[in-house]
């Protein structure tokens, strides 16, 4: 035994000089792992502190439950711990351990505290199919290489809080059955495909450096992520929100993919903001508020089949950024409407009836499309049909007086029918002939002492039918404005 714990310790020494790993306490003594398995077998209780365990630690399947409880904190683990199907009745308390090769709990059970807090996994840890039917606490844990909580099952509060994932985890198909906390959590690769959240849950601040996704996840109560970071593609497609999702102030660097999702209450957006894209394509909305969001130069956003009551957000933020789709926009155009921003929703309509207009080919649709443009602006540009009005009075009064269209008769004297003291003057004024386009733009009918005169006649019936045009829009165009 002497040998053995001079090998031992050389070994131990040996690792300390390779670079990444903590160095054990020169001081801790070194436990050979057949001496921990003699005494959890024996049911007596396990308390250590700052030791080094050598030798690989295997309770496998078969075992009798764990009765007693196992407390062995800041200490090392220098092989493979294996404690697979293995039922713990008592606390197990594995706080502030390294543990330096492979750690397997798979299908085990634990019926009250798991305690992982600060524990340092720097192999493989697989947690897949495990029951914690006790509070998991996995505080400021590191794991260094792949880990798995597949199928795992969290009976009580979930606390993953200031932990770190090095590199891929795997969250998909666990149930967390109360709530769940990931405040500050630090996750490379990692996937809640298909998990269940069933209680309030947090990622605040958590810092996502990798791929998120979190496919088809159920959030059946309030969830918060706010502040968070997500550096590469974050997935939530066909995921569903059963109480608040707080995404306030969170940080998207790629596409931020909705697809698919339910929000069944508030999903605050606030202050987020999305250097990539936003697709919500085929969600369904409750209330989405998008205050003070910000979008980098080139993102879009995505509301494609998408059903909302209720999407709190400025047409100036988003209106270079809609992907096309009509009944997005009318969508838009409906809930401006009821959100009382009737100058928004005449911005959105606008822009839907122009784009719609660039895309559609050459025929009489596309034509009469631009004579609505330009008339009325799509009935929603009351300043179009006054500047037409104003125009065509200019225009004509114009060429009737640039072309000396029209005599003026001046009267000498008592005006008498067929008195030879009338007579028609050389010119006319400007004023005049503006007056009288004007004359014949509202009413068509030519003042008493002027008439036009040759091919200009028939220029003046034209402006009266032009006049009754433009007046009936422009009443149309305003009441629609002034009735709302």
């Amino acid at each position: 035994m002497l040998l053995l714990t001079l090998l031992l310790l050389l070994f131990s020494e040996a690792l300390a000089e390779v670079p990444g790993l903590d160095a054990p306490s020169p001081a801790s003594p070194v436990i050979a792992a057949q001496d921990i398995l003699a005494q959890i077998r024996s049911g007596e209780p396990l308390n250590y502190d700052n030791v080094t365990i050598a030798g690989q630690l295997d309770l496998g399947a078969g075992e009798e439950p764990v009765k007693q409880s196992i407390r062995i904190t800041n200490s090392r683990f220098l092989g493979p711990l294996r404690m697979e199907a293995v039922t713990f009745a008592d606390v197990l308390d594995l706080r502030g351990c390294i543990f330096q090769d492979n750690v397997s709990f798979v299908k085990s059970v634990f019926q009250k505290d798991a305690k992982f807090s600060g524990a340092r996994f720097q192999k493989q840890a697989d947690f897949a199919e495990t029951s914690f039917q006790g509070p998991a606490s996995f505080i400021s844990a590191l794991f260094r290489n792949d880990s798995s909580f597949s199928n795992a099952l969290f009976n009580e509060d979930a606390v993953f809080l200031d932990s770190g994932f090095s590199s891929d985890v795997d969250f998909n198909y666990v149930k967390f059955l109360r709530s769940g906390s990931f405040w500050n959590a630090n996750f490379e690769d990692v996937s809640f495909f298909e998990t269940q959240f069933a209680g309030q849950v947090t990622f605040r601040s958590a810092q996502f450096r990798g791929n998120a996704t979190f496919a088809a996840t159920r959030f059946e109560s309030d969830v918060l992520f706010r502040a968070a970071r997500f550096w590469k593609g974050s997935t939530f497609g066909l995921s569903s929100f059963g109480g608040l999702a707080d995404f306030g102030n969170v940080y998207f660097k790629k596409t931020a993919f909705f697809g698919g999702v339910k929000f069944a209450d508030l999903a605050y957006f606030a202050s987020a903001r999305f250097d990539g894209d936003l697709i919500l394509e085929g969600a369904r909305l409750y209330s989405m508020q998008l205050d003070n969001v910000s979008f980098s130069e080139n993102s879009k956003i995505n509301l494609n089949s998408t059903d909302f009551s209720k999407f709190v957000v400025h047409w100036s933020t988003i209106r270079d950024r809609m992907v096309y789709n009509g009944a997005a926009y009318l969508a838009l155009v409906k809930n401006y409407k009821s959100l009382e921003w009737f100058d928004e929703a005449d911005e959105c309509y606008y822009q839907y009836r122009r784009i719609g207009q660039e895309l559609a080919p050459w025929g009489w649709d596309k034509f009469s499309d631009i004579i609505s443009w330009l008339s009325c602006g799509y009935g929603v540009r009351v300043s179009y049909t006054a500047f037409w009005c104003l125009f065509t009075i200019l225009i004509f009064g114009a060429i009737y007086w640039a072309g000396k269209g029209m005599d003026k008769f001046e009267i000498e004297g008592m005006e008498l029918p067929g008195n030879q003291r009338l007579k028609p003057s050389k010119r006319v004024s400007f004023t005049d002939a503006l007056y009288f386009s004007i004359a014949m733009f509202t009413t068509s009918q030519a003042p008493v002492n002027t008439y036009p005169v040759g091919v200009y006649r028939y220029l003046a019936m034209a402006e009266g039918i032009l006049g009754w045009f433009f007046l009936g829009l422009f009443v149309v165009v305003l009441s629609a404005v002034l009735i709302r």
